[in-house]
């Protein structure tokens, strides 16, 4: 079992790859602020956060589903765990019958380009990790997009296991040694709810200046501004 000190949060995993710098002013700096983003998917949540359960013909839909996996050091809710009667699925002892399950994550937007997020399927599979590991199984996973009202579904392979072990290596590096990574250079922050104290064009101009420092002062060092 890990540490309570090296769990990761499910959620921070998304905010991680999308931009370190950002998780980093979360993580270490615990800063926060919202905008009109956070907003709509506070709204797409809501139903789902409400931790309601709900029943269909051949499902039950259990919301705000919460998991861990010790191994991997990981912990965080579900928005949705879909359970669908079947005499080959898993046992499950809260109803006493045997049902194949779908964990079903939500997301404001669907992507311009591609059929998800790689951020955003980092998240998917650690929820995966989790449920596997409690229920035994082999779960199926879709994100479910608001504005186009459409599920897609999503599949793994070998290496995003991999990946996603390094990133949680990564984080748990940084964290530990209260390190908030650097601005990315090509970093899109137009949406960015951290925008106004993160101030990234400002980093790169301070950078700017230290640099152009140096080039005339070699002997001194860079000067910090």
């Amino acid at each position: 079992m890990k540490s309570s000190d090296n769990l990761t949060d499910i959620r921070s995993i998304q905010q991680y790859l999308y931009c370190p710098h950002r998780w980093g002013l979360m993580e270490t700096d615990c800063s926060w602020a919202e905008n009109v983003f956070v907003c709509k998917g506070n709204l797409v949540h809501e139903n789902v956060d409400s931790g309601k359960c709900l029943s269909a013909r051949n499902a039950i839909l259990e919301r705000s589903v919460k998991v861990y996996n010790d191994e991997w050091g990981l912990f965080g809710v579900i928005d949705c765990l879909e359970l669908r009667r079947s005499s080959s699925g898993c046992w499950i002892e809260k109803y006493g019958e045997r049902f194949h399950l779908t964990i079903v994550e939500y997301k404001v937007r669907s992507p311009k380009s591609g059929t998800f997020r790689h951020e955003d399927g980092m998240q998917l599979l650690a929820q995966k990790i989790c449920a596997d590991n409690i229920f035994k199984t082999d779960c199926k996973t879709f994100f479910y997009y608001a504005d186009t009202r459409k599920r897609v579904q999503v599949q793994f392979c070998k290496e995003d296991y991999t990946f996603l072990k390094t990133t949680l290596a990564e984080m748990n590096m940084l964290r530990d040694s209260s390190t908030i990574p650097p601005i990315k250079d090509g970093q899109y922050c137009g949406g960015c709810s951290l925008k106004d104290i993160c101030m990234p064009k400002g980093g790169k101009i301070r950078h700017a200046k230290a640099v152009k420092h140096a080039v005339h002062n070699p002997s001194g060092g860079i000067s910090r501004p």
